[in-house]
């Protein structure tokens, strides 16, 4: 009985790693989810890093971070892959919103 407890729970966390791998680790970044890709050009990119307003990170548990310019700049974080990698924990990673009330 321990020994099955043990088996499933190594493949639960074999599961959520292959799913961050799939799903976080792309290299190309989806800007609008599943309605359209969106790839930034690699100059655009260093100019933004250039300009401080993002920086680079190697953590697998990054998320996607992009402006939408839509009359003022607006910064949008996408954690929906994130979320979809932990479902497994019930709590999801907070709305800006909340974390400021």
């Amino acid at each position: 009985m321990k020994q099955e407890i043990l088996i499933e729970n190594f493949e639960q966390i074999n599961s959520l790693k292959n799913s961050i791998i799939n799903h976080l680790c792309s290299d190309i970044p989806n800007a609008f989810w599943h309605r359209k890709r969106h790839v930034v050009p690699i100059q655009m990119t260093y100019k933004i890093i250039h300009e401080l307003l993002i920086r680079p990170s190697k953590s697998p548990w990054n998320c996607e971070v992009f402006y939408v310019n839509s009359g003022t700049p607006r910064l949008v974080i996408n954690y929906k892959l994130l979320n979809t990698a932990l479902q497994c924990i019930r709590h999801h990673i907070p709305n800006k919103k909340d974390l400021l009330k």
